[in-house]
């Protein structure tokens, strides 16, 4: 009797992890969220997409101006779309280290 019990606390318990885990959908634990240093340390360009290559995304600003900034598998990113509203930190030598979607 204790035996059983004990064995139904503890699959309780897993199972609450479990589900506490999974509580952020899919696009919330992908969410591209810039770190303090990134934000401080690193110029950001604010735009529309306007191009998206395998290891690019154009970024056209309210000037009209065009930035291409490279991306590759480390880059944190928000699913975007061309058109979208995006928010990118650059390091000096062009590499996006995080885009994220803005709301306009």
């Amino acid at each position: 009797m204790r035996t059983g019990l004990i064995l139904m606390t503890i699959a309780v318990v897993g199972l609450n992890f479990a589900v506490f885990g999974c509580a952020k959908t899919a696009s919330e634990r992908r969410a591209a969220t810039p770190t303090m240093s990134e934000r401080i340390k690193q110029d950001s360009v604010t735009g529309k997409v306007s191009d998206i290559g395998a290891k690019h995304v154009s970024i056209r600003d309210n000037a009209g101006e065009t930035r291409r900034v490279r991306v590759d598998d480390q880059t944190k990113m928000d699913q975007v779309a061309l058109g979208d509203h995006v928010k990118a930190y650059v390091s000096d030598d062009g590499y996006a280290s995080t885009i994220q979607r803005v709301v306009e």
